[in-house]
Formats: C-alpha cells, sequence, structure tokens
C-alpha cells in the first residue's frame, strides 16, 4: 500500500514538473520571437511569433498541476494572464509595425504602449516564477 501512495505521488510530481517545464519553454520561445519581430519586421519572424503565441496560449489553457503544489491555483491563473498579455502585446506590436509603414504621427504612443505591455508581462511572468519558488 505504501509502494503504491509513493507511486501517486511521483506520478503527481512528474504531471507537475512536465507542466512547468512545458509552459517555461512556451514562454522563453515567445519572449525570443516577439524580441527577433520587433527587431526585424520579416514575414518569417512574424509566423515564429504567431505560432510561439499559439503553443504558450495552448500550454497555458492546459496548464494544470497537482494541489500538491503551493499557490497550484494562483499559478493556474496566472499562466492564463500570461498568454492573454502576451497576446496583446503582439496586437500592439502589430499595430505600431502598421503605423510604422504608414508613417503614422502617434508612433510615440504606441511605442510606449507597446512597451508598457512588455513590462507587464515581463513582471507576471516573475511572480509566475516567484509562486512557482524560483528566483530569477
Amino acid at each position: 500500500m505504501l509502494a503504491g501512495i509513493f507511486a501517486l505521488f511521483f506520478h503527481f510530481h512528474q504531471n507537475d514538473v512536465k507542466a512547468f517545464s512545458d509552459f517555461f519553454a512556451s514562454y522563453g520561445k515567445f519572449d525570443k520571437a516577439i524580441s527577433d519581430f520587433y527587431a526585424d519586421n520579416t514575414p518569417d519572424l512574424e509566423s515564429k511569433l504567431s505560432n510561439a503565441l499559439t503553443e504558450l496560449d495552448a500550454k497555458a489553457t492546459t496548464f494544470r498541476i497537482s494541489s500538491l503544489v503551493e499557490n497550484d491555483a494562483e499559478l493556474i491563473k496566472k499562466a492564463s494572464e500570461i498568454a492573454d498579455l502576451s497576446e496583446i502585446e503582439l496586437n500592439s506590436l502589430k499595430s505600431y509595425k502598421k503605423a510604422v509603414v504608414n508613417k503614422d504621427a502617434d508612433l510615440d504612443s504606441l511605442e510606449i504602449g507597446f512597451g508598457d505591455l512588455t513590462k507587464k508581462r515581463k513582471i507576471a511572468y516573475a511572480h509566475f516564477r516567484e509562486l512557482a519558488g524560483l528566483k530569477d
């Protein structure tokens, strides 16, 4: 019986580790992709960014951890918040890039808005890592 309980806890732990590692990897891909797209506007980079956002959203939507993890409910909510902020940030960046091409006069406020969203996303991710017991 003790072996069965150990096996169950081990299974939960393995699932938790996989959920975290998958989410961290997806976030890292998105972070790199949006940084690359900000620096250079090519269809290939935009496609990579779109794929990275789709993957991040999927990982956030399916992010499930056991109640053995401290702050489990907050972590699940924070993962979803990060994905939502990432989507808003991407839309903001696309608006900024479009304004650059069209030579719109409101570039400064669009760039500031994009920067603010980037900060919000990074703060949310740092909080997620903190809730998970990790320090940057």
